[in-house]
């Protein structure tokens, strides 16, 4: 049977990307999939093959939410920060989602919402008009469990109250890793299954796609957010220029994706390469070390790779995540403003060290082992 699925994402650059374990294997299986997102999603939408739809605005592009939100991670830290973010600015933008979803579906009705966990106005909408619902883990899962009690759903009640329905409640979640891996303590409504990334993503472009040189090869990225956040801007980029430095004192080539930053950050030593983007999965079954913000989809990239990982988390569930892969023996973690020297040493230990790798192998076997999106068990209409 043929499912008609919608798809939410919301502002973040990263997050369509961190729901293509969804997203491909509904298409595999021959189902509609239209992606219901702000407008930021409608050529990435193009680039997977499914339809878009928009709703809701690009509302994290806005300076002045950009500006606040990074004042409060510089001024009190990252709690602060991701109380203010998903606490407050998030629940405060889900009205206007469920209102325009509300509109879509009731004019063409899916048979099944696959949303990210951090989309409470698709979440409402599904509600409201007793819909099948899949919440997917996009990497916050965590965080939103820990601050659902005492900032999230406080901060919907009156939006549930005004359309007559319960108190709202974290839907249970899919999630494309063991759930130990990011879970200090497993949740019980959290369900594994099998991570795809999307074709695009597979391929390297021709300059990147030509035989190794005997050094080992570094990849460093901070992620797409950070970078495309004014108010980050300065420090990130100066932590990217730490990172370059330690990578000049190693025997090693390197390619650094900084994003916009990347015209600031190109340098003379002709083993680093600075690009704006790269097809990160692809890059990773090359890498022999990646040096990371530490976002869930990064992460999972590299276990994919077999690739030790150089956590330095910045914001959200980035140094969380980063300790956990730490713990895990997946590779190591520094603080954000660690000196080139100690980002130097880390790197030399992680390179010179199997056990890392041969974590990492093991880790992609049991990543792989997940089981497949089975489609054909809806769950219950909520």
């Amino acid at each position: 049977m043929t499912l008609r699925i919608a798809v939410t994402a919301e502002p973040i650059p990263s997050h369509l990307s961190a729901l293509d374990y969804l997203i491909g294997p509904a298409r595999e299986q021959g189902h509609e999939v239209t992606l219901h997102a702000p407008l930021m999603f409608r050529r990435e939408a193009r680039r997977r093959g499914i339809a878009y739809r928009r709703a809701g605005t690009d509302w994290t592009c806005e300076p002045g939410v950009q500006e606040t939100a990074s004042e409060i991670w510089r001024r009190h830290g990252n709690w602060a920060f991701n109380r203010h973010v998903f606490g407050r600015l998030w629940p405060g933008h889900a009205e206007a989602k469920t209102r325009a979803l509300l509109t879509a579906w009731r004019r063409d009705r899916p048979d099944l919402v696959i949303a990210e966990c951090s989309d409470p106005g698709a979440h409402l909408a599904a509600r409201i008009l007793r819909l099948p619902l899949l919440a997917a883990d996009n990497g916050l899962g965590p965080l939103l469990r820990d601050l659902w009690d005492t900032d999230i759903a406080p901060a919907l009640n009156p939006l549930h109250k005004q359309y007559e329905q319960d108190a709202p409640a974290l839907p249970p979640m899919l999630t494309p890793a063991p759930v130990p891996w990011f879970h200090a303590t497993p949740p019980p409504a959290a369900h594994p299954v099998r991570r795809t990334v999307a074709a695009h993503r597979t391929v390297l472009p021709a300059w990147l796609d030509r035989a190794p040189s005997a050094r080992p090869l570094v990849y460093a990225s901070l992620g797409t957010l950070t970078t495309a956040m004014p108010g980050l801007r300065t420090t990130v980029e100066a932590v990217y220029r730490e990172i370059i430095a330690a990578l000049t004192a190693l025997d090693c080539d390197a390619i650094v994706s900084a994003g916009d930053l990347a015209t600031h950050l190109a340098g003379d030593d002709p083993r680093i390469t600075v690009v704006a983007h790269v097809p990160q999965p692809a890059l990773l079954h090359r890498a022999d070390l990646f040096v990371t913000h530490g976002g869930r989809a990064s992460l999972l990239d590299a276990v994919q790779g077999a690739t030790p990982v150089l956590g330095m988390g910045v914001l959200a569930d980035q140094p969380a995540n980063t300790a956990a892969f730490a713990r895990h023996g997946l590779g190591r973690a520094l603080p954000l403003a660690a000196p080139r020297a100690e980002i130097a040493d880390a790197m030399t230990a992680l390179l010179g060290d199997s056990r890392y790798t041969d974590a990492m192998t093991a880790a992609r076997t049991e990543l792989s082992g997940l089981p497949p999106l089975d489609l054909t068990r809806l769950p219950e209409p909520c």
